[in-house]
C-alpha cells in the first residue's frame, strides 16, 4: 500500500468518529439544524422528508455517544412508507444527502443494509459538520434580513417614483427624458419576482431605483410647480410650517393641489399582480389621511427635530449617510421603520399602521412610539410593536388623538432643549 493510500485510509477512518451533540442538544435540535442546512443547500422538500424519516429511525442515544455511529439500516421500501415515491427516487435522495455532507452510504452488494454487519446510512458526517452548519444558518438569516429590508426599500421607492412620474408628466414643460424614465420604471421586476433575485442583484436594483427617483425629483423641483423641496411633491400632508391653530390634513378631499391632481402615468404592466392590499399595487398608497383620524400639519424638518437621536441616525442612513435637518419623506419613512424594527416592532404592525393611518399617520405613530421609550414621566414601553398596534386599534374605535400626542411630544422636546438634554 502506498503512502497516499495509507493517508487516505487514515483520514477516512478518522471521519468515522464524532464528539457527539453539543451540550444541551438533543436529536430533534440536531434534526432541525440539518433540515435548515439542507434547505440552504437547495435540497427538495421530498429529499428533506426522506432525511427526516432516516433520522427518526435512529436511536437518540446514538447521537450522544461518541463510541458508536448513528446509522439507519432500514430498507428503501421502509423509507418510502406509502409516500408515493419510487425506489429510484429514494436512491436519488440518498445520493443528494451524501453530496451535501449529511450522510455517508456504506452499503453492501446491490445496496444491502444490515444492522449486524454495520451497513446502512450513517449520519457521522453531519455530526462532524455542526459548526459549519451553524455558520451557514447564521449567514443565511443575516442575508435574508438584508434581502427583506431591500425589498421593503423597493416597495417604498415604487410608490414615490410612480407618484413623482405623475407629477412630472403634468408639468407644463415635462423633461425631455421623461419617456426614458418611464420606460426604465416599467422595466422594474414585479414585487413577487424580487424574492428570487440574489442579494447583490437586489441591492443593485434598489440603488438604480433610488437613482431614478432622485433624477425625477430633480426635474420636478425645476418645474416651478412646487416650492423646490423634494418632499413637497408627495401631496399636502407634509406642509411647510405648523400653523398657529393645529389643523388636520384634508380629510374630506375638498382641498386640492395642482401636483396631486396630476393624472397618473400609464404604467400598465409595470406593477405586480399581487393582492389589492400589496404595498406595490397598481394604485399608489392613498396620501389622504383616513377620515376617522385627524393629523397635524408638519413639515419634514419638524419631524426630524422631534425624532430621538437614534431615530435621526436611521433617517440619516436612509438619506445617504449624511446628516440632514430636512430629509426627504422617503428617508423619514425608511428610517422610522428601521428604528421600529430595531426596538422590536414587527413588520406586520408597521403595515397595519400604514393601511389604517396612512403614511404620515404611521410615521407620527412611529415617532411617538420611539419617544415613549425614553420618556422619564411615564413607564417605558415594554412592547413597542404592541404599542403601535394599540394605536391602530384605538383609531378603529375612534379613540386615537395623534394631534394631542404630537403636541405633547412637541412640548417635551421644547423642555428638553431648554434643559440642554438634547
Amino acid at each position: 500500500m502506498s503512502f497516499r493510500q495509507i493517508s487516505s485510509a487514515r483520514n477516512h477512518q478518522k471521519m468515522r468518529f464524532h464528539d457527539g451533540l453539543p451540550e444541551g442538544w438533543n436529536r430533534d435540535r440536531f434534526r432541525q439544524l440539518c433540515v435548515s442546512y439542507a434547505q440552504i443547500r437547495g435540497a427538495s422538500a421530498q429529499c428533506i422528508r426522506s432525511f427526516e424519516i432516516i433520522i427518526d429511525m435512529i436511536s437518540p442515544s446514538a447521537f450522544r455517544d461518541p463510541s458508536q455511529e448513528p446509522f439507519c439500516y432500514a430498507r428503501q421500501e421502509t423509507l418510502i412508507a406509502g409516500r408515493g415515491v419510487t425506489d429510484r427516487t429514494i436512491h436519488n435522495h440518498e445520493r443528494e444527502l451524501e453530496a451535501i455532507g449529511l450522510i455517508e452510504r456504506r452499503l453492501g452488494a446491490n445496496g444491502a443494509r444490515c444492522k449486524r454487519k454495520g451497513l446502512g446510512l450513517f449520519l457521522t458526517p453531519a455530526l462532524n459538520l455542526i459548526s459549519e452548519m451553524l455558520d451557514a444558518e447564521a449567514q443565511y438569516i443575516a442575508e435574508k434580513d438584508k434581502h427583506d429590508g431591500l425589498r421593503g426599500d423597493r416597495s417604498r421607492l415604487y410608490r414615490y417614483v410612480k407618484h413623482s412620474l405623475a407629477v412630472l408628466v403634468a408639468l407644463p414643460c415635462p423633461a425631455e427624458d421623461v419617456d426614458e424614465m418611464m420606460v426604465e420604471f416599467r422595466s422594474w421586476p414585479r414585487a413577487d419576482k424580487l424574492k428570487y433575485l440574489s442579494l447583490d442583484d437586489l441591492r443593485a436594483h434598489v440603488q438604480a431605483a433610488h437613482d431614478l427617483w432622485k433624477r425625477i425629483e430633480g426635474h420636478v423641483a425645476k418645474g416651478g410647480e412646487i416650492s423646490g423641496e423634494p418632499e413637497a411633491c408627495f401631496g399636502c400632508h407634509i406642509q411647510d410650517q405648523i400653523e398657529e391653530e393645529i389643523l388636520s390634513c384634508n380629510a374630506d378631499g375638498d382641498e386640492t393641489m395642482s401636483s396631486a391632481e396630476a393624472e397618473e402615468p400609464d404604467c400598465s404592466g409595470s406593477g405586480p399582480d399581487g393582492p389589492a392590499h400589496c404595498l406595490e399595487s397598481n394604485h399608489p398608497t392613498d396620501m389622504v389621511p383616513h377620515k376617522s383620524q385627524k393629523l397635524p400639519r408638519v413639515n419634514n424638518c419638524i419631524l426630524y427635530d422631534l425624532a430621538s437621536p437614534e431615530l435621526r441616525m436611521h433617517i440619516d442612513i436612509a438619506g445617504g449617510g449624511v446628516q440632514n435637518s430636512s430629509p426627504t419623506l422617503y428617508a423619514i419613512e425608511t428610517g422610522t421603520w428601521s428604528r421600529l424594527s430595531e426596538i422590536g416592532a414587527n413588520v406586520s404592525a408597521w403595515h397595519a399602521a400604514i393601511e389604517r393611518l396612512t403614511i404620515l399617520g404611521a410615521i407620527l405613530a412611529g415617532v411617538i412610539t420611539d419617544a415613549r421609550l425614553s420618556d422619564p414621566r411615564v413607564p417605558p414601553v415594554v412592547n413597542p410593536g404592541g404599542y403601535l398596534r394599540g394605536m391602530v386599534k384605538a383609531d378603529e374605535r375612534g379613540e386615537l388623538n395623534l394631534i394631542s400626542s404630537f403636541m405633547g411630544l412637541l412640548a417635551r422636546r421644547a423642555r428638553e432643549d431648554e434643559d440642554g438634554l438634547r
